[in-house]
Parts: C-alpha cells; structure tokens; sequence
C-alpha cells in the first residue's frame, strides 16, 4: 500500500467497491428529512431519497460533516502507517466541508502527520475524476509533490455545465426568485449552471431542455478549441437514468472515440437541484 492516502467526501460520487479496494477513505455529508438526519451513501440510498424528495412538502436540508469526522479518520489512516494525507472535497463555495477538513488537522496530536486539504471547486463527477486520478499516481508511485501539481492542472481544466428540469428547486434553495421561478416554467427556460470560482452561477438561460443540452455540447467542444474530445467526461443525473444513457449514446454516436460515464449525484447535490438534472463534466488535461 502506498503511505500516501487520498481521502473525499460523499459528493464525489464513487462506486462503494472502487473505494474499497483503492483503500479510499471517504467522510459523508448530512442530509435532514423531515427532521432525520442520514449520512449520504452510508444511511441512505439515492433511490430512496429521491423517492422521498419527490413526496416531501418540505425542502430537506444539508450540512457539512464535522471536524470531528475528519479527525476520527485521518487518525486511522496515521494509524494504518500513511506518511500523507490528501484530502479532497467539495467546492467550498457551496460547503463548508473544506472548513472541517482544516480545522481538524490543527486537532490532530500527531505532529508529524502531513495532511493537505484541497478545496476541488467542484463536486460530483468531477470531484470524483480528480481523486481518481491522485489515487492512480499514488499508486504508481508519485509523490506528493507530483500529485498535487496534477491535481492542480485538473481543477484549472474541470468544467461543469448542468440544466435542472424543475426551477423551483432551485427558487427553495434560493438561486431564483419567485417571479423568475413562475415567468421560467412557464416559458420552459432551463437555466445552464456552471461554477465560477467554486461557486453555482447562472451561465445562460435557453428555452426547453433539448436546446439547452445541444448549448452545452457545443460549449464543451468549444472549450477544446473545436477540434479535440475532451481527457474524459462524466454525465451527471438525478434519478432519471434512461435519460443520461441516451445523453450518453447520443454523444457517442457524435463523436466517435468519446468517453462517456453516467454518474448518479446524491442526496446532498440532489437536495438544491430537484430530480432531472442532466450535467456534462469534463476536463482536457
């Protein structure tokens, strides 16, 4: 085993067995249901929260894991012998996750213990490429150094780009105002988000979903100067997973040699973007 540990959150949206095997240590963030609280992917399924999310008359809630979590696992990982600790998580322009993750390393009494927290400025998918790919170096027998800096060109180049099927999730969780919520659903305008600077932003607004997911094809081949496919590519939904196949297969038979991965996000993303959502993430580097 490598004595270089890569930890992430729940939002990274890895598969159980992967993360097991790669000896990935992931801390879960919150989400409340009609006042119960689980842990993301630990306590609670996506099918079963989206099923709930769609009956509920309340918006559920989010919250960050505790520092307190993140102590309890860098000190296993020192424990089981790691020399480095990297740990990478959601955007904290839409968590306070990263905040945990910093003070608990001043909390920690091994003094030698070397943990490097790394805000990824995005979530999902892209979160999960991006410790995929320390995992593979460290692996191989990176070190730290070499690592980071890649890590570092990976968040320049990820880019996320997602258009939301029901704007009142995102009028609940307070990205719209009432006014717009009821004028856009009413015209079919599906917003295109993307982050800017860790942060969900408004890129453009266009009219019914297939208009906005063809907008957000030609932005991503823009992206790539026109003439190249992007390093790799995830299609992020929520509870519709017929419709990312086909956003897949449509891609593919596009562009020809494009890799493509339908990526189900959780009940943390899920919460702020209502069920529907269909999101490209992608990086060149």
């Amino acid at each position: 085993m490598s004595s270089i540990r890569i930890v992430t959150d729940s939002t990274a949206a890895l598969p159980d067995d992967w993360l097991k095997d790669h000896k990935v240590a992931v801390v879960p963030l919150l989400v409340n249901i009609e006042s119960e609280v689980y842990k993301e992917s630990v306590e609670i399924t996506n099918r079963e929260f989206y099923a709930r999310l769609r009956k509920v008359q309340e918006l559920p809630t989010t919250s960050q894991p505790s520092s307190g979590d993140f102590l309890e696992t860098y000190k296993r990982l020192v424990e089981e012998g790691a020399k480095t600790i990297i740990s990478i998580h959601i955007s904290g322009g839409i968590s306070g996750t990263v905040n945990s993750a910093l003070t608990a390393t001043k909390m920690i009494e091994d003094k030698d213990a070397d943990i490097v927290v790394i805000d990824s400025k995005q979530t999902g998918p892209a979160l999960g490429f991006i410790v995929k790919e320390s995992v593979a170096l460290a692996e191989a027998g990176a070190n730290k150094e070499e690592i980071l800096k890649r890590i570092e060109q990976m968040i320049g180049s990820m880019r996320a780009l997602f258009v939301v099927n029901d704007l009142m999730y995102l009028h609940k969780g307070g990205r719209l105002s009432g006014a717009k919520t009821v004028i856009g659903s009413l015209l079919q305008i599906k917003p295109i988000l993307h982050f800017i600077d860790g942060r969900i932003e408004a890129l453009e607004q266009v009219r019914t979903e297939k208009r906005a997911l063809k907008r957000i094809t030609d932005l991503m081949i823009a992206e790539g100067g026109g003439d190249r496919l992007p390093t790799n590519i995830a299609i992020a939904y929520a509870d519709n997973p017929d419709k990312a196949e086909e956003v897949a297969k449509s891609l593919e038979e596009q562009f020809p040699g494009i890799k493509t991965q339908p990526v189900e996000i959780g009940p943390i993303i899920g919460t702020h973007v209502g069920p529907g959502l269909i999101g490209f993430q992608f990086y060149y580097c």
